[in-house]
């Protein structure tokens, strides 16, 4: 029964989503503890990170953490950061799993705990396991659902990924810049047309006055 009941909460997962996707998401606005009791906060580190949200009832998850564990103790241009969220979604308590993931002696691994589940859904993670890409200020650019090896994951930060990265970035500021314009031309004409109305409406009204005056 605990095995359906997991199943169930993880295919509810999929289906609800707390934010849309596409507003902005910014984690230099969380702090989470990880499971020393020591604060994290995004953005301070000055370089980009990887998140890996996943749970401990996720199979696939658990089958990942060698190369997370792997991919933690090597010196890289990005940090590598994994969230969990104790009590929520199926998870396990927050003591509980703390005692439980250190039985699992994973010594490089940095895990936060999303006990209010702040992070998952600023991201609106549906499904584990869910990678995310963080630039160096803590604003989100790229949501991943599923497992990534870590060759993929290396990958997401090569040089070039990071550069299109940054296109498609800049591309979406120059949407919501376009668009902001398109809002403000908009309100412009019809300012201008309500002015040409109000015009028209008193020439009218002055026609009218002096025809009035001639009979």
């Amino acid at each position: 029964m605990k095995g359906l009941k997991k199943i169930f909460l993880g295919v509810m997962m999929l289906l609800m989503g707390a934010v849309a996707f596409g507003a902005e998401m910014d984690l230099s606005k969380v702090t989470l503890k990880d499971v020393n009791g020591m604060s994290y906060s995004f953005g301070k580190t000055g370089k980009p990170t990887y998140v890996k949200f996943w749970a401990s009832w996720c199979p696939i998850c658990l089958s990942g953490l060698e190369d997370i564990n792997n991919l933690s103790k090597e010196k890289k241009d990005f940090e590598v950061v994994t969230i969990v969220s104790p009590g929520l979604a199926g998870e396990k308590k927050t003591e509980d799993f703390k005692k439980w993931y250190k039985s699992l002696d994973y010594k490089n691994i940095k895990v936060l705990l999303d006990e209010k589940g702040e992070a998952s859904k600023m991201l609106n993670v549906r499904v584990y396991p869910t990678s995310a890409i963080v630039a160096a200020d803590g604003k989100v650019q790229k949501v991943i659902p599923g497992h990534l090896e870590k060759a993929g994951i290396e990958k997401l930060f090569s040089s070039k990924m990071n550069d299109m990265m940054k296109e498609d970035k800049m591309m979406n500021n120059v949407k919501i810049k376009d668009e902001k314009m398109m809002n403000d031309k908009g309100m412009k004409d019809t300012m201008m047309k309500d002015d040409k109305m109000m015009n028209d409406k008193h020439m009218m009204k002055d026609d009218k006055m002096s025809m009035e005056k001639k009979l």
